[in-house]
């Protein structure tokens, strides 16, 4: 009975830990980064010596290699798009401190293990739901997670506009297509961090009020923007078309 029940309770671990280490709950830039060193070793007790291929870690030196270097490209990508739109709005985009850039780093790879690799593995590989299927439900859950917690579960907290949730889902289904193709979070994480560096590690000021923008603010002024959503439409068109085309379910497959 207890033997049957250890991979539950430690995956509730894995998830609850995941809440809690990830989002400044308890209230420290240090504790993202200590939620994946934890998340990782449920991982491995949970799946034992395979457990880099199912969160989605096993990266060879070329890989990690190709993910950093589109992690500069996407964060200077985003300055661009992002100082566009802050100048249409009055928004002057800084460089606050090396900490903010610390934690937004290790939550989203946490987000991407847990709410990308994991999740993903598990629907497609272990209860064999079709990737495409998988990766719009998932997207769809991406966009109801964020407005779920900034709506009630966040300090700062608020709605998230229509325009925001759809980017997105639009941008969720990128970056499931991008895990499911390539077997690893490399890429997501690239994208993800690339993209959220700029906006939650930076600091953003209404030039009118003098005030600093909050997470939702952020939110719903850049992925809300119609020229975001836009982009985000271009994007998920184009990588949905070239990834199914290319998507082989055999190409990666993950064993449970």
């Amino acid at each position: 009975m207890i033997l049957r029940l250890r991979n539950p309770l430690l995956f509730t671990l894995l998830i609850l830990i995941y809440v809690l280490f990830s989002y400044s709950f308890l209230g420290d830039w240090l504790y993202s980064s200590i939620g994946t060193i934890l998340i990782i070793f449920l991982s491995f007790l949970i799946w034992g010596n395979g457990f880099l291929e199912k969160v989605g870690l096993q990266l060879n030196l070329e890989t990690f290699v190709k993910s950093i270097i589109l992690v500069v490209i996407i964060a200077g990508c985003s300055f661009l798009i992002m100082k566009y739109i802050g100048k249409k709005n009055d928004i002057r985009i800084e460089y606050y401190n090396w900490r903010d850039y610390y934690h937004v780093m290790f939550y989203v790879l946490n987000e991407e293990i847990v709410l990308g690799a994991i999740l993903l593995f598990t629907l497609v590989y272990k209860w064999k739901v079709r990737p495409i299927v998988a990766s719009i439900c998932l997207a769809v859950g991406f966009a109801l997670f964020h407005y779920v917690f900034y709506r009630w579960v966040f300090a700062d907290r608020g709605v998230l506009g229509i325009s925001t949730l759809m980017t997105l889902f639009l941008v969720g289904i990128v970056r499931n297509s991008l895990i499911l193709y390539t077997g690893h979070i490399g890429y997501s994480w690239a994208l993800h961090f690339g993209w959220i560096a700029i906006m939650f590690g930076s600091r953003h000021t209404n030039l009118n009020t003098n005030m600093y923008l909050s997470e939702l603010e952020s939110f719903n002024t850049y992925l809300g923007s119609t020229q975001m959503l836009v982009l985000s439409i271009i994007i998920a068109g184009v990588f949905l078309a070239y990834w199914l085309r290319k998507y082989n379910p055999h190409h990666v497959r993950i064993h449970y």
